[in-house]
């Protein structure tokens, strides 16, 4: 890390003790999200990151470009963490002794994520982060949650929104007006990338971004709308397109995905059980754009009789925007999202790591598991086809 996070609110620590932990898929320095997960769980005091595999650059991409910042830091670490050992394959990795836990943090691509995570299920892993979405489809999830049941293994899927500040800030204030007697205000969930129009966003959304818009980017909303607002695809009445928010880019060879997208799910009432920290909705407004700047917003807007109409909750707030600039500064080949969503990463790592050390059974009270990851996988599978014909026909979509 480049300079010290801001200041954060952490769960109590545990009893001192050390939790053994491997890093899957670490790829290049200060440009993959598996290498910024390495640096942060080297700074937790209660890990010891026994292992580290790098499937590429210990592989096949062991001449590409990227080897030579990779095979420097490897050595860095060997001389700094002399019992950290690198494997270039997961089916490398000994299998686990003894009775202590063990976290396996997956940060591969999502094509590989459900081998990786079989592979580290059969290695002894008792606890598993992934990395988001955790699989292509929902049937892969399927799949995965149900060996992860069948081995007694904990897994939590990295959507760290879920711990954000702006989230649990929004959803406070809806509780206070709803708890006052209001109506339930409008709310919004929206999350906007800065890549530039163009050549760059095409090469994007054929490349790192073929799961498509609602996979790949929106899947932190659609997952922070399974698991704190309840919303499921048996609960959809209506589904609508603000079509001047909307565009559908032709990628060739029959494919397409959006730049930009804005839609509101309309629900029938929720009649599942509370959810920690969450809030009960009758519909739910979505907006996402590729070029619109780096930044997430939960937005709500207020039916009547208060002294404001609106009110906005931002990653980053004002405080974390200046670190954010002052740290791309200190180093500018971080990638800028890393930066602006570390306290989260670390957060919700750190959440799941006191929770293993305490003992504690299941995963963490808000996170999201496998059943809610997949439930928003379920969402996106549906949603994809469903947002493509509200574009094309013009018309809101509702059950047949």
């Amino acid at each position: 890390m480049p300079m010290p996070m801001p200041s954060q609110t952490l769960p109590n620590e545990s009893p001192r003790t050390k939790l053994d932990t491997i890093l899957v898929c670490c790829g290049q320095p200060k440009l993959s999200m598996g290498w910024f997960h390495l640096m942060q769980l080297l700074d937790e005091p209660h890990v010891n990151v026994r292992a580290v595999v790098e499937p590429f650059f210990l592989g096949p991409g062991k001449d590409t470009p990227g080897a030579a910042a990779f095979n420097e830091m490897r050595q860095s670490l060997k001389d700094t963490h002399p019992d950290l050992t690198f494997y270039a394959s997961a089916a490398d990795l000994p299998i686990r002794s003894g009775d202590a836990p063990l976290l396996a943090l997956i940060a591969g691509r999502t094509c590989d994520a459900p081998r990786l995570f079989t592979q580290l299920v059969e290695k002894g892993a008792t606890h598993i982060y992934i990395e988001k979405p955790g699989a292509e489809n929902a049937a892969q999830l399927a799949a995965m949650r149900e060996l992860a049941a069948r081995r007694d293994v904990r897994v939590v899927v990295g959507y760290n929104k879920n711990v954000a500040k702006y989230v649990r800030d929004g959803l406070a204030r809806m509780r206070k007006v709803v708890g006052a007697g209001e109506p339930a205000p409008q709310v919004t969930l929206e999350h906007c990338n800065e890549f530039a129009p163009g050549a760059e966003l095409l090469s994007f959304l054929r490349g790192p971004g073929a799961e498509g818009m609602l996979h790949n980017m929106c899947c932190h909303e659609l997952a922070l709308a399974v698991s704190l607002f309840g919303v499921s695809t048996s609960r959809l009445v209506r589904v609508s397109v603000a079509r001047d928010k909307t565009e559908l880019v032709d990628l060739g060879e029959g494919k397409s995905d959006f730049s930009k997208v804005a839609f509101c799910l309309e629900l029938t009432p929720d009649e599942g059980p509370p959810r920690p920290g969450g809030a009960s909705v009758s519909q739910l407004h979505f907006a996402a754009d590729r070029c619109g700047g780096n930044f997430s917003r939960l937005t709500l807007r207020f039916a009547n009789a208060l002294a404001e109409k609106e009110a906005s909750f931002c990653l980053p707030d004002a405080e974390h925007k200046l670190w954010v600039a002052e740290a791309q500064a200190a180093d500018p080949e971080i990638r800028p999202y890393f930066l602006q969503q570390a306290p989260d990463y670390k957060t919700l790592k750190h959440t799941f790591i006191e929770h293993i050390l305490a003992e504690k059974p299941g995963i963490p009270d808000g996170v999201v598991g496998l059943e809610d990851a997949e439930g928003a996988l379920r969402l996106a599978d549906m949603l994809v086809p469903i947002l493509k014909y509200c574009v094309t026909t013009g018309n809101d979509w509702t059950p047949s």
